[in-house]
């Protein structure tokens, strides 16, 4: 007879309850958990999210003479520039009607924007309009105190109608917008220029930031013959970095081109100059330089063609005849003439048979308005610039007109004084 024996239970190892417990909370997470799929909004994008704090918020507004809400669609190169930051843009829209109760509610309890955008200065300042009262977000000291002003850097946030970008100084990620607005500048594609020499280079790195920062080390730069208006803009600007963006002309006048990243205590972003640079006696001297916007495009899209009228090799003692300022008369502003808005600046040309172009400068506040005129195949009719063209500074203004020979060789006109 034989008798079976049966074993106690083989005793299970301490680390097969630590597997068991995991398998069991795994089964009941993908229970209980709804699928990645289901926790998406409808119309959200399928692309993995970025957490609430790696977000740079931007607020979109509307011109206050409209009902509309702006576009929120995003520039594809700010886009990139904020992933390398390890951020990703969000736009929101809004009509300028109501906002300021909807951003005075957000700035309380500090969910504002990192990024304000507007096309329209009554956002802020409080505006009527055909559509009403619109209420500004400035009557809050403490929000106008919170806004710092971006130069072209975040223009890519800007619709058609262009406007203004402003961070905002209480935002949760305002290090990281002020970042973005910071980023490396860029020169501008459509500049089809020479790439730079090296004593124009040497020359323009000391220049450039000299010049935004307001240094008296310019001084040792300039040529004689640089035109000087009263009066400065007062804010301290700090340059972080420069780039220069070639030259249009030759061997004796150059323009060249910089976009230069700075900051100031109300104020941050890229800033487009354009230097004139003169050689005398074997240096570059400084003739102008300028931020301006009318000058930084307009002026500078004629560029290519005053370059390529520069033909012949400069000779030195070479120089043409000046042109004469005919009106307005020293220290005031042009007539209105009858039936129109805006009076004229007028000249007559110079009489010399190889001036190839004509420059007219505006310069005020330590800057320039610069347009270029091209002479008419018949010839003999005076040069004029609308007072329309310039805008309003409540300052000293000073005006002449070069006149520029196919070597290069330059001649100025006297120059006069008004109040604009």
């Amino acid at each position: 007879m034989f008798v079976r024996l049966q074993l106690p239970p083989k005793p299970l190892r301490p680390y097969t309850f630590v597997y068991l417990l995991a398998f069991a909370l795994l089964a009941s997470t993908a229970v209980l958990a709804p699928s990645a799929a289901s926790q998406q909004r409808p119309g959200s994008s399928t692309r993995p999210a970025v957490s609430a704090g790696r977000v740079i918020t931007v607020w979109r507004v509307e011109s206050p003479f409209t009902r509309d809400t702006p576009d929120a669609t995003i520039r594809t190169d700010l886009e990139l520039s904020a992933k390398e930051l390890g951020y990703e843009l969000r736009i929101e829209s809004f009509s300028a009607k109501g906002f300021a109760e909807t951003f005075l509610d957000a700035f309380g309890k500090n969910q504002e924007p990192d990024i304000l955008v507007i096309d329209n200065h009554g956002v802020i300042d409080g505006i009527t309009t055909p559509l009403g009262n619109v209420a500004g977000i400035g009557s809050s000291d403490k929000i106008r105190q919170s806004l710092v002003k971006v130069s072209e850097s975040l223009t890519g946030l800007e619709g058609p109608k262009r406007g203004w970008e402003f961070l905002m100084h209480t935002s949760k990620n305002y290090e990281a917008a002020k970042s973005l607005a910071l980023r490396p500048p860029k020169c501008d594609a459509s500049w089809q220029n020479l790439p730079l020499t090296e004593d124009l280079r040497a020359i323009a790195v000391r220049v450039g930031p000299a010049y935004v920062e307001g240094a008296a080390s310019l001084e040792a730069f300039e040529d004689a013959d640089r035109l000087h208006a009263e009066g400065a803009n007062q804010e301290q600007l700090k340059v972080s970095e420069t780039r220069e963006c070639g030259y249009w002309g030759n061997d004796h006048l150059a323009f060249v081109p910089m976009v230069l990243g700075y900051e100031s205590a109300r104020e941050l972003g890229h800033v487009t100059v354009l230097l004139t640079l003169r050689r005398q006696e074997s240096e570059w001297r400084l003739l102008t330089a300028s931020r301006d916007p009318v000058t930084t495009t307009g002026f500078v899209r004629q560029m290519p063609k005053l370059s390529s009228l520069l033909g012949k090799p400069w000779t030195f003692g070479s120089t043409p005849k000046p042109a004469k300022l005919d009106a307005p008369e020293e220290g005031q502003f042009p007539q209105l003439p009858s039936g129109q808005r805006f009076g004229d600046f007028t000249w007559r040309p110079s009489s010399s048979v190889d001036v190839v172009a004509e420059i007219v400068e505006f310069a005020y506040k330590n800057d320039a308005r610069l347009f270029v005129k091209f002479p008419l195949r018949n010839g003999g009719a005076n040069g004029q610039v609308s007072a329309g063209q310039l805008w309003t500074t409540r300052s000293l203004w000073k005006w002449r007109v070069w006149s520029i020979a196919e070597d290069g060789a330059v001649s100025f006109s006297d120059a006069k004084s008004f109040l604009n």
